[in-house]
């Protein structure tokens, strides 16, 4: 199980597959899985597994992280570029508890999708869970 994070331009609000034949929800799912691609290419994309991310937030405070205790690896959702001076101290407490070099490279990862939010301003970050 994971938690995809993408920085993407504001997405308008997505179509329901419900109703979709089957050749148009592949198509959709092969239009998204090119996405992906090309974003993780560009630095864009990060894949967390959530069982590497939940012990790291819980330890350093769960549900009393206002930015990163909405992350929900079951649901989707959209943080704005005003989150990102509370994400950036959600990010130090991250790493001010991580205890072994797999945390300490997940804090890492944070940062560097982070930093790539300041340098392109016309992105949100997207969550998707599973």
């Amino acid at each position: 199980m994971g938690l995809l994070l993408v920085l993407r331009p504001p997405q308008p609000r997505p179509k329901s597959l419900r109703r979709a034949t089957r050749t148009q929800r592949r198509e959709r799912h092969r239009a998204d899985a090119e996405e992906w691609a090309n974003a993780e290419e560009c630095g864009l994309l990060l894949d967390v597994p959530v069982e590497e991310l939940l012990p790291l937030m819980n330890a350093a405070g769960g549900n009393r992280l206002p930015i990163l205790g909405q992350l929900d690896p079951w649901s989707d959702g959209v943080l704005s570029r005003e989150d990102l001076p509370q994400l950036d101290v959600e990010v130090d407490r991250l790493e001010a508890t991580a205890d072994d070099d797999m945390e300490r490279g997940l804090v890492a990862a944070l940062r560097a999708l982070l930093a790539r939010w300041r340098d392109e301003p016309g992105l949100m970050l997207h969550w998707y869970g599973d």
